[in-house]
């Protein structure tokens, strides 16, 4: 069964991916022992033999037929929290979330100090957007908490996250963000909803304009960095190109400038402010924060002025008013600042009001207007959108997509033309979220329309460093037909790593990007043979292209030629000596071998270089594994899992660490995960087949689709 959260939010990539997994795993340990009435002999036999049916069918994965039994056996026995429980997970699993209010409510009037119960009725309630009810039990699930599992308590801080920010509250929401995944890498879900906070976005994620993806999604990025206390230059890089590519987009300088004003850089926070207030003059926050940085630059006056300002935009904030009387403190005017305090005192906590202006410019129209023309059945949209896209008219294509989408949000098609179209308009970070989402919600039409989606895709993936997916959707299409050559050079980038688009690569260097191509198209019906001499002659001609070495080094290690694997690394290592890559081969290729003394240090070094990156955190997990301390072992595939939560052998790894570390309840639950998720990798492989490369090797050692062959205690393939 495919968890329902991963269907739920479709602006990014699926998250915490394990709930249906976990929901389960744990119930039996939440209950106390229930008393009932002392049924009769003949009705506890009955309620026995249903009970024991009920579990059975659950375990065998009978969905349908469990849900009944557990409905019988609870008209028998009314007070058995356990049959609750699993009636309304069960629906909770099927989408039938409707069905599983009555049954969690059931269980919390049962066992009303149970936190999971409440989360529980909490998410169904939010899915059938009874949005007032969903944040009251939230968050009362959240202040039991007790013997809640954490998976299932990320989720519901997750959603009651979105509700704070639908009703303006946005520093609550980033808290209980934060609150939930810490300082570890946040999944693609989180960072959304915290770049939603970071705008003031009073909206849920699908009811977000398609037009807005890509800013929500670099907000929630630059937002993901600002909350990693030790990443604060990081974010300021992210605000100052969000800034540069939307300069007059509400809150992004108040959110600069607050990141600035963190990091003492008061000057420039106040140049931020200044222009905050310019974008949002009915806002009094970035009064109050222009008050306070005068303040701290000793320029009392101009502090007295902004503060003054913000209590006459909002003279029910807490915050003006305490900053007013901040102003006037520093003016030495004792007599005022204690009255704008005791003010501030009197007021109730502050109520965020979502923003109109905001919400109107990011939310999706409800429907089309009829006097713009525009087409009013799903058929004409369809084939407006369709004629608009046939004739270039990309514009009025995105136009009517939008409606579209609004509309059929699950048809896949539909955005993957809207990502077509905005890759012709040269949207591109719109156009490679919108692909993606298409390619994860299936492409309909024509094998060449599907090829030609596919291809955009990778080509921007290429672009935005993710060479390894780009090889993984461009190898499958690699042969005959229209795009053929382009497919092939394509490759060819993401074989050599070159985050451009095609007509990017200079003149002088699309000779060697084709032969590189036509490389890894061998490389990809494994036709080695023919491959290693292309490489040896393109080492010949170009030897000191960046990660020719590396592709090089890749093929040959996937055919256990170690040495000379080994070799190649090593010249890689010269010619890109900032790139975590080979170091992270090098480690592997000395663990394949037992020698684990000989990875530490390549490993170590690959997590200096990239401390985001699963691949560098695992090597260095598995290499301590082998080595010791187990407790470091743990520390780094941990953090592995945070980053790259869908890869089998993380946790098939982290399983063993936590072994080893005498933790096995926490081995246990990591060798279920495993278990899930090879089940779910060898039914991917079934279905399409190894992609990359011919199916002997990836590029990347972590990819969630397939196990490495040959590692040490490496785990045997269903």
């Amino acid at each position: 069964m495919v968890c329902p959260l991963q269907r739920r939010v479709r602006d990014s990539r699926p998250y915490l991916p394990l709930l249906c997994l976990l929901t389960l795993g744990f119930a039996p340990a939440l209950f106390a022992q229930t008393t009932s009435s002392s049924p009769g002999t003949g009705v506890r036999n009955a309620f026995d033999t249903i009970a024991r049916a009920a579990t059975g069918e659950r375990e065998a994965g009978k969905t349908v037929d469990a849900i009944a039994d557990y409905r019988r056996a609870l008209e028998l026995r009314q007070d058995w929290q356990e049959g609750w429980w699993y009636l309304g997970t069960l629906q909770y699993d099927s989408d039938h979330y409707a069905e599983a209010v009555p049954a969690f409510q059931k269980l919390a009037q049962l066992a009303p100090a149970m936190g999971p119960a409440w989360n529980f009725l909490g998410l169904c309630e939010f899915e059938t957007k009874d949005y007032a009810s969903a944040r009251a039990d939230l968050e009362k699930g959240q202040a039991l908490g007790g013997n809640d599992d954490p998976e299932i308590s990320r989720v519901a801080k997750y959603h009651l996250a979105l509700l704070l920010n639908r009703n303006g509250e946005f520093e609550g929401a980033s808290a209980i963000l934060v609150s939930a995944f810490g300082q570890s890498q946040l999944p693609p879900q989180a960072k959304v909803a915290l770049g939603l906070a970071l705008l003031r976005v009073p909206l849920l994620p699908e009811e977000l304009d398609p037009s807005h993806d890509a800013l929500v999604h670099a907000a929630g990025e630059a937002a993901a960095a600002a909350v990693q206390q030790s990443d604060s230059a990081k974010a300021q890089d992210s605000l100052r190109a969000l800034i540069k590519s939307y300069p007059a987009t509400p809150y992004l300088h108040y959110a600069y400038g607050k990141t600035l004003a963190a990091a003492g850089k008061n000057q420039e926070a106040l140049l931020q402010q200044r222009q905050e207030a310019e974008i949002s003059p009915q806002s009094a926050l970035p009064q109050e924060q222009i008050s306070s940085l005068e303040v701290r630059l000793k320029h009392p006056q101009e502090a007295l002025r902004a503060a003054e300002q913000a209590v006459r935009l909002a003279p029910d904030s807490v915050a003006a008013h305490r900053a007013l009387a901040e102003s006037l403190q520093a003016l030495g005017k004792k007599d005022g600042a204690d009255q704008e305090f005791a003010a501030a005192g009197k007021l109730a906590p502050e109520k965020s009001e979502p923003e109109e202006r905001i919400a109107r410019l990011y939310a999706l129209s409800s429907s089309m207007s009829p006097a713009a023309g525009a087409p009013a059945t799903a058929d004409d949209l369809w084939n407006q959108a369709m004629q608009d896209y046939s004739s270039a008219r990309y514009p009025e294509a995105i136009a009517v997509l939008k409606t579209w989408v609004e509309r059929s949000p699950n048809y896949g098609t539909a955005w993957a033309v809207m990502g077509l179209s905005e890759f012709a308009t040269k949207d591109y970070d719109n156009a490679l979220i919108h692909l993606q989402r298409g390619q994860e919600l299936g492409l309909g039409g024509s094998p060449e329309s599907v090829r030609l989606a596919k291809y955009h895709l990778a080509v921007l993936l290429n672009r935005d460093r993710q060479f390894d997916r780009a090889t993984q959707i461009l190898a499958p299409e690699a042969g005959p037909g229209s795009l053929a050559s382009k497919v092939q050079f394509a490759l060819g980038m993401a074989l050599l790593r070159i985050p451009l688009l095609p007509d990017q690569v200079e003149p002088g260097k699309r000779a060697l990007v084709q032969i590189a191509g036509e490389t890894a198209a061998l490389l990809q019906e494994s036709k080695y043979d023919q491959a290693f001499p292309k490489f040896q002659l393109l080492l010949k001609d170009y030897p000191a292209t960046p990660f020719l070495h590396y592709a090089y080094a890749t093929a040959l290690a996937s055919l256990s030629q170690y040495g000379e694997a080994e070799a190649q690394f090593r010249q890689e290592l010269r010619i890109s000596p900032a790139s975590e890559l080979p170091y992270v081969r090098l480690a592997s290729l000395a663990l394949r071998q037992h020698r684990p003394a000989d990875a530490l240090p390549q490993a170590q070094r690959a997590v200096q270089l990239a401390p985001d990156s699963a691949e560098a955190h695992y090597v260095l997990g598995r290499t301590y594994l082998e080595l010791g301390p187990e407790e470091k072992a743990v520390h780094e595939l941990e953090a592995a899992s945070k980053i790259n939560p869908g890869s089998p052998e993380v946790h098939f790894n982290l399983a063993k660490a936590y072994a080893k570390a005498k933790l096995p309840e926490k081995a246990g639950e990591e060798r279920a995960i495993f278990a899930r998720l090879n089940a779910l990798a060898e039914q991917q492989r079934s279905q399409h087949g190894n992609q990359a490369y011919g199916g002997s090797h990836d590029t990347s050692e972590l990819s969630p689709a397939r196990l490495e062959p040959g590692e040490p205690d490496e785990p045997k393939q269903p």
